[in-house]
């Protein structure tokens, strides 16, 4: 339910962004020039692609839904939404007139999920998808009031709480993933039937806690009223969300007697106003209810010209609340269309027995980064050594804001947030970041060609005679409301690549705890050069991969890393970190592995000997005369 509600977001923000374009034409711009090979072009503006199992067997009649990582233009996901493509009996699709760009792609098929690594992935016209369908998970149960009668017609839901490495739950991929994850739950409602049995299908694998009552997190019925929906829920086994009991859930797997005896609770409201600082008054605003893990437990919607909201059925308990809202104003010039929003701080509430009243919560605009993309190409003589390089647009280029704050709750639980925190460039190469919120971000790229590095990340001052600011390294530090422009991203031809296997010295054996390779600048112009810091994990056989380096002098270095619970996307580069780049500056020289690499290297089989740090110990003891 939680992807229902990020799902919900997205699309009232991408309605809103469309109404404030109408009249505009749908298309990206200026048009573009009629290559003379119509069979090549053709092939440039559709995707190909293969649904399969984990055993690799076709799965047809699949359906296939693709999102723009650049949803300024919502009406592509409209159109997506609206006709969506099915795989054949070979489990083949095939999805055509596409523009320039990236975009993510669904699969969706009943009793499975589509991999998570699969849902995070950005796809280019041209490419070929081969998407990996999982078996999802089955809870059943039986739900029963206090006299043991059935209980019929009640809502029942899973709320997913931790990931099968039991780290906390996290929304997958982009908006994509989380508008077919939420189709997909609101094919239901699961409710339980005249004997009070339910059954929940299609479950990724994880920790689940199961719910019967209440309305399910949205604010509203889904589907047909029952006489449950104003009760707070019961928790399974017969619990409160303090004392809920969890359910495993592997790939495939299904839990039987999941039973739960009602608890007739009605529970407390909590109640309260909005204000606006700054920005326009919003069309409507939504107002999340959550636990401190994320996990929304209700909804409430309130209109323009309206300032009140409230929450009934509330359980004891801890609780966050947050305020997203939806200007529906023009969108900001410089990068194209974009998508506006305020939203407030979240919130601490603590629900003990009585009712909640008089909360306040004040939405402020976010802050936007913009600019644009250039490419900076080889000369001829320079890409005649160069193979295989072709022309691409630099509309498939990803661009990304990273937060540093730590512990960024309110953007975990609403998930929609950082599904627009992804954009790319138009025809023109302008960009905007937007729904930023205030602290220091950072630009991050995805690259859509092999031959292509990212040069400089430049942002210049007023004083044109005064040299433009290395947020690459620096970052940018942005308030509420907060619009930077300006940025200058260059990209340049001529990447090189390096790929290969670590073996752990003496034995020559893959390791056997977690590490990452990194590659250090061994020029000293180039120290402080953050985009020419490079790391990767290893594999458990050994085998890493490092691409879109920029060419020049390398150190080489193998770092050991104790085993966490933080999913590998959310993790910072080392090199962000002035002292953090000096400690590897000095395991390079150290090692004394140089690895020059030149314009469009391709360096495979590397061999890499990593001779593990020795542990200092303590002088043996003297032994008594």
């Amino acid at each position: 339910m939680k992807t229902l509600i990020s799902a919900i977001t997205v699309l009232s923000l991408c309605v809103m962004a469309s109404f404030a374009q109408t009249g505009k034409s749908g298309d990206t711009g200026s048009s573009k020039q009629q290559t003379t090979n119509d069979n090549e072009s053709r092939s440039r503006s559709k995707i190909r692609g293969k649904v399969i199992t984990e055993g690799g067997r076709p799965v047809p009649d699949t359906t296939i839904m693709i999102f723009p990582v650049n949803i300024g233009n919502p009406r592509t996901i409209v159109a997506s939404l609206y006709r969506p493509v099915s795989s054949d009996t070979d489990g083949n699709f095939e999805l055509t007139s596409l523009q320039p760009g990236a975009y993510t792609i669904s699969a969706s098929s009943p009793g499975y999920v589509l991999s998570e690594t699969d849902s995070k992935l950005f796809y280019r016209p041209g490419d070929v998808a081969t998407l990996k369908l999982i078996k999802g998970g089955v809870i059943t149960g039986k739900v029963t009031n206090s006299s043991g009668e059935p209980v019929v017609g009640a809502l029942i839901r899973a709320i997913k709480t931790r990931e099968p490495d039991e780290s906390a739950s996290r929304i997958r991929g982009g908006a994509g993933a989380q508008i077919s994850d939420s189709l997909a739950s609101m094919l239901g409602p699961y409710k339980s039937d005249d004997r009070g049995i339910y059954r929940i299908y299609g479950l990724a694998p994880g920790y689940y806690q199961v719910a019967a009552g209440g309305r399910g997190g949205a604010g509203f019925s889904l589907g047909e009223a029952s006489p449950y929906d104003t009760d707070a829920p019961t928790y399974y086994p017969s619990s409160t969300i303090e004392t809920a009991a969890e359910v495993s859930i592997a790939t495939g797997a299904e839990a039987t007697n999941i039973d739960i005896r009602y608890r007739e609770n009605h529970g407390h409201s909590i109640g309260g106003t909005i204000s606006v600082s700054g920005g326009p008054a919003p069309q409507f605003t939504l107002v999340f209810l959550s636990r401190a893990s994320g996990v929304v437990e209700d909804t409430s919607i309130v209109m323009a010209g309206k300032d009140h909201f409230g929450f009934d059925s509330v359980l004891d308990g801890e609780y966050l609340i947050t305020a997203v809202a939806s200007p529906g104003n023009a969108p900001m010039a410089g990068g194209g269309d974009t998508v506006n929003a305020s939203v407030s701080e979240p919130l601490k509430v603590n629900v003990r027995g009585a009712d909640v009243t008089g909360i306040n919560l004040v939405v402020e605009p976010l802050a936007a980064i913009s600019g644009r993309t250039v490419l900076e190409p080889l000369d001829m003589n320079q890409r005649s050594s160069c193979k295989d390089i072709r022309a691409v647009p630099l509309e498939g280029t990803v661009l990304s804001a990273r937060d540093e704050r730590k512990g960024v709750s309110v953007d975990a639980m609403l998930g929609t947030l950082g599904a627009f925190k992804d954009t790319t460039p138009n025809d023109k190469g302008e960009f905007s970041v937007t729904l930023l919120r205030p602290g220091l971000h950072r630009l991050e790229l995805q690259l859509p060609a092999e031959h292509l590095y990212a040069k400089t990340i430049l942002l210049p001052q007023m004083d044109s005679n005064a040299k433009p600011i290395d947020i690459a390294k620096s970052g940018v530090r942005l308030k509420s409301g907060d619009k930077v422009k300006g940025v200058v991203v260059t990209i340049a031809e001529g990447a090189a690549s390096l790929s290969g296997k670590l073996a752990v010295q003496p034995d020559n054996k893959p390791p056997t705890t977690k590490m990452r390779v990194h590659l250090i600048p061994a020029e000293p112009e180039a120290l402080d050069d953050v985009l020419r810091y490079f790391e990767e994990p290893v594999s458990e056989d050994g085998s890493f991969s490092l691409k879109n380096l920029a060419p020049g002098k390398y150190w080489l270095v193998g770092r050991e890393y104790p085993a966490t619970k933080e999913p590998e996307a959310d993790r910072k580069p080392v090199a962000w970190e002035p002292g953090a780049r000096t400690a590897l500056r000095f395991e390079g020289e150290a090692s004394r592995k140089v690895i020059e690499l030149t314009k469009c290297q391709a360096t495979v089989d590397y061999r890499f000997s990593y001779v593990p740090l020795t542990k200092e110990t303590k002088p043996a003891a003297k032994k008594a005369p």
